[in-house]
């Protein structure tokens, strides 16, 4: 396949890429949050509970600013606190049900039209589909790992 002919793909994934951003926007702004707050607030919605010093991590961000993100998610009612009984130091924080389904709420009619158009499609093209993807994925893993280490341009 030449380069030419894969100009088309390229640009579908750019735009879907523009698309995905205007829609994390747009899905902060309905739930009255900056970027940074609904980031943060959909980790702990995926992944479960975490502290705060994991939070921290998974949002490339200062333990101060982390806290400060938690403050504003707590005021909203979107994250709660649990002091650990051993340590009384360690915090985790997790998604309010409210919250998650919030976030459910927004991306279910989506999910939902997608699926109906992924079960529409032949074996063999959802195949094609998955591996693509996969190693888009993978190719997206490598090229965020070299941007964040220390010999990157």
């Amino acid at each position: 396949m030449s380069e030419s002919s894969c100009e088309p793909i390229a640009g579908t994934l750019r735009a879907l890429v523009a698309l995905v951003r205007e829609s994390e926007r747009e899905m902060a702004l309905r739930l009255g949050l900056n970027l940074t707050d609904y980031r943060a607030l959909c980790a702990l919605a995926e992944s479960g509970p975490l502290t705060s010093g994991r939070l921290a991590e998974e949002l490339g961000c200062t333990a101060a600013t982390t806290t400060a993100i938690t403050n504003r998610l707590e005021l909203h009612g979107y994250v709660t606190r649990e002091r650990s009984e051993p340590d009384r130091r360690l915090v985790t924080l997790s998604a309010s049900p409210e919250a998650s389904q919030r976030i459910l709420n927004l991306t279910f009619p989506l999910v939902s039209v997608l699926s109906e158009q992924l079960q529409a499609l032949p074996a063999d093209q959802i195949t094609t589909v998955v591996a693509f993807l996969d190693v888009t994925q993978d190719l997206m893993r490598t090229h965020l790992q070299i941007l964040s280490s220390k010999d990157a341009i």
